[in-house]
């Protein structure tokens, strides 16, 4: 090789120099990139590089598209940064970028997304030169393992350069999640390693990342904590260094969002750069040195969980909030020029935070008044959607997911529920043994196509408890050794090779063009068998166990292991929020949490899967990917309603409330982050409401209920749909007042509907209503529902236990929705979705063939409502069908919030019990 460099680093070199020469290019076209790459191939020193690699990772680069972010904002501000950029050098900003792109190969319209972007949030905090106060509190929203690291790296370089001379990390709550944003922003922001040292003219000669790119300028900026395990911020490392905030040298800290270390940085601060204030809370206040905190994974830890109203449901000063929420509203207090931007994948917590709540001495919340941003994800980014696909019926709704699941229904009687630290663990689940097998071949398969020096990793999360995990890691270590000891003394007995052969054929080779197809956006070159089979010892020999865990020494150290680093990673807690597992191609889950942020936050296996995606394998429970497919229909749906509050010109304040009252917001986060006690308050304007499960038990109460309503209403020739007009809105509570629903079907939760529309009439709207009988299903059965004969609809089901319970997907589709509206309020609503789909920036993707549910409902007069009844096949064969139904609630700026009884929360419980 080339001077000895590895074949990835001469891959990365060729590409540099290929990606100069489509710098002189005015328009890249196919054969420009071919022509760059020949260029470069004919070069001697690039003798050898694989042209297809080079080409396709040249081609992804240039073709990767990326939808427009939304912004919900207080208008609070005025553009400063272009200025900026023109009057003063952004040299981090610079050198970070030239690394996303040559280092990381970082596709050309993230990066120009990601410029963008981050102006834009610098715009919204303020400009470090603004004379007085000023506190800035903001929100960025992004998908699991989609990037948002490097998206406030990018903003820290950029606020850096911008003059912000102190800016703090919030970290997570662990010590490897610390420890990791640290790696990534020395080799992102700062340059140098700082486990050889805190301080950056120490670190000339140790430049890794952004730092040891060609020609890359050597940046003053000083770390008061490191990368190592043990890094985070001590006030005697801080007071040795002779450092203070606000010198010549910008300073960056991360730290765990940990009581002790929160408590030790503030005082630390307030010791050595603080100023008396009677004035102010504490007596103390930092002037003239702006600071910006950046809380990485803000939901975690940062919400006060606790209650802030007094007895008379007002907002109580004095009523204490969590120390770790405190500590951080202390700290951006006690600073007179501040800005927090939180991150994160599930912003549910944040947003359900009382705008007006306040503490005499830590001050507001931190609800994000000043802006909230939706940063989509880009074209290969692989997420909940594109794993698990969505339960919603129509041209916009169902998808399917990628066939990379592999079901789990062996690991409970090894580890079953609610087992202690002393559970015995003698042998592994035949599945996760299997799961290795698969990584192993995965591992093969990236050789084969040209990835050796590469990072792979497995997840094995089977348990919270540190004592098991340990057994669990021993076995693992003990059956992978057995398994390289086969490959490499074939000879010597063992079914690994044949078991390995077998599975190959049967996960990966029958599935392989399928994946393709259904990844025609990613570079798969097809694998064979012989192929894999020469790799598998070199592959397998390299792969070692590490525990991630509150106890372990192992970290996930990728830094070290620039060659690449295999490991199967066996953890709990640590391996659930924010760490990230490079290259993770199989994933064995069985843990299941109550909360949806919660079981986001465990899917490590969301993200970028360049040149692999089709190895990806995820082991796990049934139950599990029927929730995860939910939850991706429940947040596809509130992020439609985020769009909307964009349409509108609405302020954080105005969505922060439209999330509050949402039905389905109410699934998302758990009940103290909601401060929502046992009772959960939801607004039904503008929303739809359908039944998702049902009790069996109920079957024939409801059967006579929708049987005796549809009676009462005039009578209709023929079978099959039926549809009544102004129907009177007392017949539809009289009906809602008799159904049963089932506790998990929270959003129709006939009690809470009912109560809501005899509110509505009371007040003299919802007077009238059209009624649907959706009566043409496509199961070719045939059933009577009161006077009417109509054909089942089929559904995709699930039958719980001993059969008592089903549950659903989605259960209505959009076409439903439009069929009480003439033409031209169809036609508005349609144009309505375009226009909020074209209001997103450049590139875009999937224009809207239907209209949007939130854009159907502005349609409607608050006076009018739609029900819509399905008579559902969804169950065994039975003599008593099931009957779902749907409402479609108009918008109406006067409606009341109505009470659950019982919370989503507890509801969500019993599907676990």
């Amino acid at each position: 090789m080339a001077g000895g460099l590895s074949s990835e680093a001469l891959l990365r070199s060729a590409y540099g120099v290929a990606n100069s020469l489509l710098e002189l290019e005015p328009r890249i076209t196919q054969e420009a990139l071919e022509s760059a790459v020949d260029t470069v191939l004919a070069m001697p020193r690039f003798i050898g590089v694989d042209r297809t690699r080079l080409l396709r990772d040249l081609e992804a680069r240039n073709n990767t598209l990326v939808s427009g972010y939304s912004v919900i904002d207080d208008k609070d501000f005025s553009a400063w940064v272009a200025k900026a950029r023109e009057n003063r050098p952004f040299a981090f900003w610079d050198r970070y970028r030239h690394w996303m792109d040559r280092g990381k190969r970082w596709a050309d319209g993230p990066l120009r997304q990601m410029d963008r972007l981050t102006d834009d949030i610098l715009d919204r905090l303020r400009n470090p030169e603004t004379a007085g106060a000023w506190d800035r509190r903001g929100l960025v929203v992004g998908d699991v393992q989609s990037g948002k690291t490097s998206n406030y790296t990018a903003l820290i370089c950029k606020a850096v350069d911008a003059g912000f001379p102190l800016v703090i990390v919030l970290a997570g709550v662990h010590n490897s999640l610390r420890s990791q944003t640290q790696q990534r922003l020395d080799e992102g922001f700062l340059g140098f390693d700082t486990r050889l040292g805190l301080l950056a003219d120490e670190q000339e000669n140790q430049r890794i990342g952004a730092g040891r790119m060609p020609s890359a300028a050597f940046l003053v900026a000083h770390s008061l904590t490191s990368s190592s395990e043990g890094g985070d911020f001590k006030t005697a490392t801080a007071n040795g260094t002779r450092l203070i905030p606000g010198g010549r040298d910008p300073i960056i800290l991360v730290v765990k969002k940990r009581v002790s270390i929160l408590e030790n940085l503030l005082a630390w601060v307030l010791s050595v750069r603080a100023v008396e204030d009677a004035s102010v809370p504490g007596g103390k206040i930092v002037r003239d040195v702006p600071m910006l905190v950046i809380d990485d994974e803000a939901d975690n830890a940062s919400a006060n969980t606790n209650e802030y109203r007094d007895d008379d449901g007002n907002i109580d000063e004095d009523a204490d909030p969590t120390k770790t929420n405190f500590l951080i509203r202390r700290l951006l207090t006690s600073f007179e020029k501040s800005a927090y931007v939180g991150y994160t994948a599930t912003p549910f917590a944040n947003v359900f935070m009382h705008h007006e709540a306040r503490h005499r001495i830590a001050g507001e919340d931190l609800f994000p008044r000043s802006f909230i941003i939706n940063l989509p994800a880009p074209s290969n980014y692989i997420g909940p959607e594109r794993v698990f696909g969505l339960n919603r019926p129509g041209p916009d709704g169902e998808a399917r997911g990628l066939p990379m699941t592999r079901e789990v229904r062996d690991a409970e009687a090894i580890f079953p529920p609610g087992h202690k630290r002393d559970l015995q663990v003698t042998e592994l689940p035949k599945t996760l043994k299997e799961a290795m097998l698969a990584f192993i071949l995965a591992c093969a398969a990236r050789r084969v196509r040209g990835d050796v020096d590469v990072h792979n990793s497995m997840l094995v999360h089977v348990t919270r408890l540190i004592a098991v995990q340990e057994k669990v890691a021993t076995l693992v270590d003990e059956h992978l050794v057995d398994i390289v000891r086969q490959l490499e003394f074939p000879g010597t007995g063992g079914t690994a090779i044949s078991e390995l052969e077998a599975l190959w054929q049967r996960e990966f080779a029958s599935r392989a063009e399928d994946l393709r197809s259904l990844l025609s956006d990613h570079d798969l070159p097809p694998v064979n068998w012989d192929e894999v089979r020469s790799q598998l010892f070199d592959a397998a020999k390299r792969i070692a166990v590490r525990q991630v865990n509150g106890s372990a020494k192992d970290a996930l150290d990728y830094v070290t292991h620039p060659e690449g680093f295999s490991v199967i990673a066996v953890g709990g807690d640590k391996l659930a929020r924010g760490l990230t597992l490079e290259g993770l191609s199989v994933s064995y889950f069985i843990r299941t949490s109550r909360m949806y942020d919660t079981l986001m936050q465990m899917g490590r296996w969301f993200g970028y899967r360049p040149r692999y995606a089709d190895l990806c394998r995820l082991y796990t429970s049934p139950v599990l990917v029927r929730w995860y497919r939910h939850i991706a229909t429940a947040t596809a749906e509130l992020r439609e309603e985020f769009d909307l509050a964009f349409d509108n010109g609405e302020s954080p304040l105005e969505f922060g409330h439209r999330v509050r009252t949402h039905p389905d917001g109410m699934l998302i986060t758990a009940a103290n982050k909601m401060r929502a006690g046992t009772r959960v308050r939801a607004g039904f304007s503008g929303t739809i409401s359908e039944t998702v499960a049902f009790d069996v038990a109920s079957a024939q109460k409801n059967l006579d209920a929708f049987g005796q309503f549809l009676k009462s209403m005039p009578d209709r020739d023929g079978t099959g749909r039926q549809r009544w007009d102004d129907v009177d809105g007392a017949k539809v509570l009289g009906l809602l007042q008799r159904l049963e629903t089932s506790q998990e079907s929270w959003k129709a939760n006939a009690r809470a509907l009912a109560d809501y529309v005899a509110d509505r009439l009371a007040n003299g709207r919802l007077g009238k209503w059209t009624v649907v009988l959706v009566g043409e299903g496509d199961s070719g059965i045939t059933k009577w529902i009161g006077p009417y004969e109509v054909i089942l609809a089929n559904r995709r089901n699930q039958v719980h236990g001993d059969g008592s319970r089903v549950t659903i997907g989605r259960l209505v589709s959009p076409s439903d929705e439009v069929s009480d509206l003439d033409r031209p309020a169809q036609d508005l609503a349609m144009s309505q979705t375009v226009a909020a789909w074209e209001k997103k920036a450049e590139p875009k993707r999937d224009r809207p063939k239907s209209p949007s549910g939130p854009f159907i409902r502005r349609q409607r007069s608050p006076d009018r409502g739609l029900l819509l009844i399905y008579p559902l096949n969804a169950r065994p064969p039975a003599e008593i069908p099931l009957v779902g139904f749907a409402i479609s609630f108009p918008f109406d700026e006067h409606a009341p919030l109505i009470d659950y009884a019982e919370n989503s929360v507890k509801q969500l419980e019993s599907v676990f019990e």
